[in-house]
């Protein structure tokens, strides 16, 4: 399983500024950069990123003709992983809270939480989680209102809520 995504953008954008930085170091260490900028990709945008794929997807061949060929300008490979990490900063910078991405498939945890919740439970759950009150209130009185209104069903919903977030 994955950690949750990180929300602070101020941090965020200051680890891929840094992730940006290592990019120029006198020692470069392609294997070592590419590592820890996945992690650090996973930790903000989650697991599934198209981001942290087009990273695993990017390598660096020592030996190319194109990095050869191009003496004098930029390394093409170093170019495109910065160019990635640019928009991922503007990403962070854009972003607000509602739109960083859960762990698991949204779509189909909801689609669990049909199973065992009638609309009317569902919408006032949705207006809880959408109040202006601090996390820590929200989170009591979603928990008040999925026991009383499904006490019967909790331990179902979340076996099968874990199940779908382990298995991804």
């Amino acid at each position: 399983m994955t950690e949750p995504t990180n929300n602070d953008a101020t941090a965020n954008k200051a680890l891929l500024e840094e992730r940006l930085k290592k990019l120029d170091q006198r020692n470069f260490d392609w294997s070592a950069w590419k590592k820890n900028t996945m992690l650090v990709l996973e930790k903000i945008f989650g697991h599934n990123s198209l981001y942290l794929k087009e990273l695993i997807n990017t390598d660096y061949h020592y030996n190319s003709w194109s990095l050869r060929d191009t003496a004098g300008s930029e390394d093409p490979v170093k170019a495109s992983v910065r160019e990635l990490l640019q928009i991922c900063i503007t990403d962070v910078a854009n972003r607000t809270e509602s739109q960083v991405p859960a762990t698991g498939n949204k779509e189909e945890i909801l689609g669990i939480i049909k199973q065992f919740m009638d609309n009317d439970t569902l919408s006032e759950l949705t207006k809880v989680a959408q109040s202006n009150s601090p996390s820590v209130v929200k989170e009591e009185q979603a928990s008040s209102l999925i026991k009383e209104k499904m006490p019967k069903h909790l331990e179902a919903l979340l076996g099968k809520i874990l199940l779908q977030i382990v298995s991804e």
